[in-house]
C-alpha cells in the first residue's frame, strides 16, 4: 500500500491498528475434574474502525494471545482480501491505498472450541515422513509451514497418526520440536496411536502375543516413551483393524488401564476413536467417563443423509445419535474426512464437490448440537482437496460485520479466490450435477475403483467404499449377455450423460479462463491459475466417466461374445481401444496438474521408501491411471480378481507380523 502508512500501536502512521494488552496464554494441563474439557484459550476477536484525528484507527479486542492473532489474520483473510489456501501457497492481494471505509465493525467467534485437522499419515500424503521421520529433508521446516497454515485460518488443534516404523531414539525429541513450536503459534497437538491395530503399520500399545511384560507393564513403557513430548491429548484406535474385532471387548482392562494412565499420569486428554463398520449395532464407548469421544464419518455423504452406501451401511445417522448421546457426558469432538484416498477420490483422480456440500452441512449440525471440537480427517490437498479443507477452516468461524453474520454457502470460499465471476454459476452448476449423477443416482459405485477386498468371494468381499451391488466376475461366468446389458444399461447412460454434460460445462469454464490469459496482477494470474487447476479436475471426471461407461459396454459385449462362442472379439477389443484413447487424453492433463504440485514429484508420484505401508507416493495410482489401466485389463483378460494387477504390499498393509514383534 505505497500511498498509506499502516502502523501497529505507532502514533505516526495514517492507518493505525491498536492491539490490546493480552496475558499470557493459560497453562494447558488437564484439571483434575474427570469430566473437565481440555482446556483452549478464546479466540473470539472484534475490530472497530474509526477515523480519529485525520487518521484511520482500527482497535482489537480480543481477550487472549490467541485471539489477537486469530483477530490479525481474521482482518487479512476476512477484509482485506488475502486467502490462505495451502500451507505452500497465499493468494495475497495489492493495494495502492488502504482499501477499507474509515468506519466498520468486523467480529468473529470459532462455532467450536477445537477445530483443526487429522492428517491422516497413515497414508503416504504430504507431510506423512515429515511428521515420522527427522530425517526426511526440511522435515520441520514443513511441518512447521503447516502450523503457520493452521494459525493463519484461525485452527488451533493438530493431529496425525503414529506409526510403528519410526525411530525410537530420535523421533521423541523431533515430535518434542514440533509440539513446541504448535504451542508457540497457539496450536494444542495430538497423535493417534493403536491399542494393537494390525493394519497399515499402525503404532501399537502392546503387541497381542508377546505376553511379557504384562500388558499393563507394555502401555506404561510405551506411554512413558510418547510423552516425552508434551502431548495435549492422545487419541486411540480400540480394533485391530478395519472389519476385525474391537480389543475394548477383548481385553478391555487394559484399554481401561491406558485410559487412565493417559489422564491421570501424563495429564492429557485421551480421545477415543470410532468408525462407521458395523452399523448402530456397534458400541462406541471408551471405558472411563474422563475420556473424550472421536465421532467419525467418510466420504463425501453427511451424518443427516438418509443414503450413503460406505463400508456395507444404509447411511451414517447412528454416529449422529453417537454425537447427540456422548455430548452429554463426556468431551465429544466431530471428525469428518474431507478426502478418502485408497480408491476412491485422488488416486483416480476425481475431485468430488459434494465433500464442500456435506462438510458445510455437517458443521450447521454439530455447532447447533454444541459439539466440543471439529477435527478434519484429511488425506492430500492435491486435485482441489486444499479446497475441502481450506473451506472447512473457513467455515468453522461465524462471522459478522456490525451485528449482522455473513452468510456462507458450500460454495462461498470457491467463489471468493475465482477471477471471475462469470465463473460462479458454471461451478454451481458443477455442484448440482455431480450430486445429482454421482450421488442421488450412485454413479460414485462405478466412479471409484474396486478395492481388493470387493474383488474377494463371499464372504471374504468386505465393504469399504460404494460399490456395485454385483461382482463383475459373476457376470462374466454367467455368460448371460442380456442380464449383463439389463445390469450395466442404466450405469453406462447415466455415466454417459454424466461426462457430456460436466464435459460441456468444463469447457465453457475454459474459454472464461482463456480470455486475457496473461494479462493482470500476480493476484491476478494466482486465481486464474487455481481456477484453471480446478477446472482440469473436473475435466478429468467427465473423462474418467466416458472411460468407465466404455469399459462396461466393453465388458457387456465380452460376456456376448462368451455366451455366444464367438472367438471373434473384435466388438469388445474396439471399445477397449476407445478406452485407451480417453484414458491417453486425460494423462495428459494429469500430467500438467503435476506441473503445479507443491511438493516434490518424487514424494507425491513416485515409487519409493515410506513410514506408511504403501511403496509410493499418494498420487503414484494418478500420475499413470492405474485404476483406468487396470479396469481395461480386467476386462481384456477376463480376470477380477485381487491378484491381478496388484498394486498394494499385502504384507505390509495386513500387518500380521506386529502380532509377535514391535
Amino acid at each position: 500500500m505505497p500511498s498509506a502508512v499502516v502502523g501497529i500501536n505507532t502514533s505516526g502512521a495514517q492507518v493505525l491498528l491498536i492491539l490490546p494488552d493480552v496475558p499470557a496464554s493459560v497453562n494447558r494441563t488437564l484439571p483434575a475434574s474427570t469430566t473437565h474439557r481440555l482446556p483452549t484459550p478464546e479466540r473470539s476477536y472484534r475490530w472497530k474502525s474509526g477515523a480519529e484525528n485525520g487518521k484511520t484507527v482500527l482497535r482489537l479486542r480480543a481477550g487472549t494471545p490467541e485471539g489477537v492473532a486469530c483477530g490479525l489474520y481474521g482482518l487479512l483473510q476476512g477484509k482485506l482480501g488475502f486467502r490462505f489456501h495451502h500451507p505452500r501457497e497465499s493468494v495475497i492481494p495489492a493495494y495502492d491505498r488502504w482499501p477499507l471505509p474509515h468506519n466498520f465493525i468486523f467480529s468473529a467467534r470459532p462455532r467450536f472450541e477445537k477445530t483443526g485437522f487429522h492428517l491422516h499419515t497413515m497414508h503416504p500424503i504430504e507431510l506423512a515422513e515429515q511428521f515420522l521421520n527427522p530425517d526426511y529433508p526440511d522435515a520441520f521446516a514443513d511441518v512447521a509451514r503447516y502450523i503457520d497454515w493452521l494459525a493463519r485460518n484461525g485452527q488451533n488443534t493438530l493431529q496425525f497418526v503414529l506409526l510403528r516404523g519410526i525411530d525410537r531414539d530420535r523421533w521423541p525429541g523431533h515430535a518434542r520440536r514440533i509440539v513446541e513450536y504448535a504451542h508457540r503459534r497457539g496450536v494444542i497437538c495430538g497423535v493417534q496411536i493403536s491399542l494393537s491395530m494390525l493394519q497399515q503399520q499402525s503404532f501399537q500399545a502392546i503387541t497381542l502375543l508377546r505376553l511379557y511384560p504384562s500388558y499393563t507393564r507394555q502401555v506404561d513403557e510405551t506411554l512413558a516413551w510418547l510423552f516425552q513430548a508434551p502431548w495435549d491429548f492422545i487419541s486411540l484406535e480400540p480394533t485391530m483393524g478395519e472389519h476385525l474385532p474391537f480389543l475394548s471387548r477383548l481385553i478391555p482392562d487394559v484399554q481401561a488401564h491406558l485410559e487412565r494412565q493417559v489422564a491421570e499420569r501424563h495429564h492429557a486428554r485421551l480421545l477415543f476413536g470410532t468408525h462407521v463398520i458395523g452399523g448402530a449395532d456397534v458400541s462406541r464407548e471408551p471405558q472411563l467417563a474422563s475420556s473424550g469421544l472421536l465421532v467419525h464419518s467418510v466420504m463425501c455423504y453427511s451424518v443427516s443423509e438418509k443414503v450413503a452406501p460406505v463400508y456395507g451401511n444404509q447411511n451414517q445417522c447412528f454416529m449422529l445419535q453417537t454425537a447427540k448421546k456422548e455430548l452429554l457426558r463426556r468431551e465429544t469432538w466431530y471428525w469428518p474426512e474431507s478426502s478418502y484416498w485408497v480408491g476412491f477420490d485422488t488416486p483416480i483422480p476425481l475431485l468430488l464437490l459434494p465433500y464442500l456440500d456435506v462438510r458445510h452441512q455437517d458443521i450447521q449440525t454439530m455447532g447447533g448440537l454444541g459439539i466440543n471440537g471439529h477435527l478434519t480427517f484429511s488425506s492430500g490437498w492435491e486435485w482441489g482437496y486444499w479446497l475441502i479443507d481450506w473451506s472447512i477452516a473457513r467455515w468453522s468461524w461465524e462471522y459478522r460485520d456490525s451485528q449482522t453474520v455473513r452468510q456462507s454457502g458450500s460454495l462461498s470460499p470457491l467463489l471468493e479466490i475465482l477471477p471471475d465471476s462469470r465463473l460462479h454459476p458454471l461451478w454451481k452448476e458443477a455442484l448440482r450435477l455431480q450430486s445429482i449423477y454421482l450421488k442421488e443416482r450412485d454413479l460414485m459405485r462405478f466412479m471409484a475403483a474396486a478395492t481388493p477386498f470387493s474383488e474377494l468371494p463371499h464372504p471374504f468381499d468386505k465393504p469399504f467404499q460404494p460399490a456395485p451391488e454385483f461382482h463383475y466376475s459373476h457376470l462374466l461366468r454367467s455368460g448371460n449377455p442380456e442380464a449383463a446389458k439389463r445390469q450395466l444399461a442404466k450405469p453406462i447412460s447415466d455415466l454417459e450423460e454424466y461426462a457430456r454434460l460436466m464435459g460441456d460445462l468444463t469447457e465453457r469454464m475454459e474459454a472464461i479462463l482463456a480470455r486475457n490469459d496473461r494479462i493482470g496482477s500476480g493476484e491476478a494470474l494466482m486465481r486464474r491459475a487455481l481456477a484453471r487447476e480446478l477446472t482440469r479436475a473436473l475435466s478429468v471426471s467427465a473423462l474418467r466417466a466416458r472411460h468407465r461407461a466404455l469399459t462396461l459396454r466393453a465388458l457387456s459385449a465380452r460376456i456376448g461374445e462368451m455366451g455366444d462362442g464367438q472367438k471373434d472379439r473384435s466388438a469388445s477389443a474396439e471399445l477397449l481401444a476407445n478406452s485407451r484413447l480417453v484414458r491417453s487424453k486425460a494423462l495428459v492433463l494429469v500430467k500438467r496438474q503435476e506441473a503445479g504440485y507443491r511438493y516434490p514429484l518424487p514424494l507425491l508420484t513416485g515409487q519409493r521408501d515410506s513410514m506408511t505401508a504403501y511403496p509410493f507416493g499418494y498420487l503414484y495410482p494418478a500420475s499413470r491411471l492405474f485404476f483406468w489401466e487396470r479396469e481395461e485389463r480386467q476386462v481384456e483378460s477376463g480376470r477380477f480378481d485381487p491378484l491381478f494387477m496388484n498394486l498394494w504390499d499385502v504384507r505390509r498393509t495386513l500387518g500380521l507380523g506386529s502380532l509377535f514383534l514391535k
